[in-house]
């Protein structure tokens, strides 16, 4: 069985599996300490303190920008604000505050005008340079692949079979507690977007495990399919469970997010990733 072998933005280090995009920003900020320590050491002002309040500004403006956009889903369920681990960050609005930051800093004097634009600077590159990189890093060619799995009523159905729509795949088991956790959102989304495909494989559980799981939690899902040996899981390089990977109409994959996600961050996604709502088509399952 041949599969399409992802880049996924996920580095294990030991028993740890990072994002990718925890790295980078781990590297950025890094990097830009270091500069400060370096210009610190030149004048007589010093700014690493500076430097460490813009990344928190950053940090926080960022997550409350994307709260703001999806207020309404947040306000449903307040807690999930503080569950950064859905990807929801405003990333845009992150490095406009770093650079207004910026700026109060430059006016304190000609002193540090110098390290706060080098550093400031040399950090947006860092940050967008990375981001880039990433997003060419999944710019997998082909298609979905054809590798057929069996649904819960026991029919033979491939993955090959999602075509000629934004396809996502959600990874996923009842006794991970992340997966448990967005399968609700999951469940909404689904729901609300019949343009997209979405698809759950879950990963070496019975048929019976799984209706059990789900009627206990009243989720009526679609498209729901059985990978026993985790087969299909291994095919895409995930690692770690719930693994959800977003493929446009053509079946190239476009994005890979590992732990769970909320609702709003679903539909961010969606749309960021070029996947948006068709206004009047809305096709079926192929799965019930």
């Amino acid at each position: 069985m041949c599969f399409l072998h992802a880049h996924p933005l996920i580095m294990k280090i030991g028993p740890l599996l990072l994002p990718y995009t925890a790295l980078l920003l781990l590297l950025v900020a890094t990097i830009s300490f270091a500069l400060a320590r370096y210009f610190d050491r030149r004048n007589e002002r010093k700014i690493e303190a500076s430097i460490t309040r813009m990344f928190m500004v950053a940090v926080v403006v960022a997550r409350l920008a994307f709260i703001l956009r999806y207020h309404a889903l947040y306000l449903d369920r307040p807690l999930t604000m503080l569950d950064i681990r859905d990807g929801g960050w405003d990333e845009q609005s992150g490095i406009i505050a770093a650079w207004v930051y910026a700026l109060v800093l430059w006016q304190r004097g000609r002193t540090i005008r110098k390290a706060v634009v080098v550093t400031v600077g040399v950090a947006s590159v860092l940050w967008l340079a990375g981001t880039v990189l990433m997003m060419a890093n999944t710019s997998v060619q082909g298609a979905i692949p054809a590798g057929a799995l069996r649904s819960l009523s026991g029919e033979q159905v491939a993955l090959s079979d999602f075509h000629g729509k934004p396809t996502v795949i959600n990874f996923w088991a009842t006794w991970c507690p992340p997966c448990q956790k967005e399968m609700p959102a999951m469940a909404q989304v689904q729901a609300q977007r019949p343009d997209v495909n979405i698809v759950f494989v879950n990963q070496g559980e019975s048929p019976q495990v799984i209706q059990q799981f789900l009627r206990a939690g009243r989720l009526a899902l679609h498209n729901v399919l059985l990978d026993p040996t985790q087969a299909t899981a291994r095919g895409f390089s995930v690692m770690g469970y719930p693994t959800t990977l977003f493929f446009d109409a053509s079946g190239k994959l476009v994005y890979q997010h590992m732990g769970p996600l909320s609702e709003a961050a679903l539909l961010h996604r969606l749309e960021e990733t070029r996947l948006p709502q068709a206004p009047t088509q809305a096709a079926g399952s192929l799965v019930k």
